[in-house]
């Protein structure tokens, strides 16, 4: 049996060059740069017939036995074949981290400071705005940050406002409802005459027809006084003066105007808080007054929140 080696033989059926990367026999084709095992597994198969070549070191290779000489040859296969050891696992209790193509490279990643909220006094229908709590300025700041991406709508809401306020104010006075209450039509219908809601309130003030009914406006048919800012202001100037003689709370009189004077009567049963800021409310309820303010805040003076709305 022949050991396929990096020397070079003659006088052998199978020859093996020296300086070629291919050990060729009859039987088969070895490559040199494979792996040991491999090249061991395929020493076995290369076969001579030692009665047709009497070589002396044949002779001896059949004497010392196979064993024997693998012992010998395998560190010099294992050598040629530049095996290289695998790396250790990591042990069971460590996480085992591969490098980061970008660890060394420096990124910049383009953050800027987000300008400051301005916590001003801020008051409806003379009852602040607890800014005090911290749950408080976290929705005051909230309605704010998401009024940003309208921040340009501010021009043409000025503008419808300056046509509406008028009108509304007159008649606010009348009933002597506080003036802030101007800014509900803005949160409710955003100064859109013709807006309906998927649940048909319609008009500035988003009345319902059944609520709007027993307003004395008309609607049915063709016609919908909901629609008519002086009559549906006039309507509007009624309900809330009833909300009032219920609640004694201005507030609250904003909060039942959105969510219904049922739903705040239980939850002033149900609840020992009887302020707007500390009730558990829907949430488009916990908010609708922020948003109120936010409209009083933006039109009257909306330099001192220039900064915070400006894109970053």
């Amino acid at each position: 049996m022949i050991v396929c080696t990096d020397f070079y033989c003659t006088g052998f059926q199978y020859t093996i060059y020296k300086n070629s990367r291919l050990l060729r026999t009859n039987d088969f084709v070895c490559n040199q740069n494979t792996h040991n095992s491999f090249i061991i597994n395929k020493l076995i198969q290369v076969r001579l017939t030692l009665a047709e070549y009497q070589h002396p070191v044949l002779v001896l290779i059949k004497r010392i036995g196979f064993s024997f000489l693998m012992a010998l040859t395998r560190p010099a296969v294992m050598a040629k074949t530049q095996i290289t050891p695998s790396p250790v696992a990591p042990k069971d209790n460590t996480r085992y981290q591969p490098a980061s193509p970008f660890s060394n490279v420096s990124v910049f990643t383009g953050l800027s400071k987000e300008a400051e909220f301005p916590l001003l006094d801020v008051n409806f229908c003379g009852e602040c705005m607890p800014l005090d709590q911290e749950s408080v300025v976290t929705r005051w700041k909230h309605v704010f940050t998401l009024f940003k991406t309208h921040t340009g709508k501010i021009g043409g809401l000025r503008k419808r406002a300056d046509n509406f306020f008028p009108v509304v104010d007159e008649i606010l006075e009348k009933y002597d409802i506080p003036p802030d209450f101007r800014y509900i039509p803005l949160a409710e219908s955003g100064l859109n005459p013709k807006a309906v809601s998927p649940k048909g309130a319609g008009g500035y003030w988003q009345l319902m027809p059944g609520t709007a009914r027993d307003l004395g406006l008309k609607v049915g048919g063709k016609t919908d006084e909901r629609f008519n800012t002086r009559k549906a202001t006039e309507a509007a100037c009624k309900y809330l003066r009833q909300l009032y003689k219920q609640f004694g709370s201005w507030s609250l009189v904003a909060a039942a105007y959105n969510v219904g004077p049922g739903y705040i009567k239980n939850q002033l049963r149900r609840q020992t808080n009887t302020n707007y800021y500390q009730m558990k409310l829907p949430r488009e309820t916990q908010y609708y007054l922020y948003r109120v303010l936010l409209y009083k805040e933006l039109l009257s003076r909306p330099d001192d929140y220039s900064t915070f709305l400006s894109p970053t």
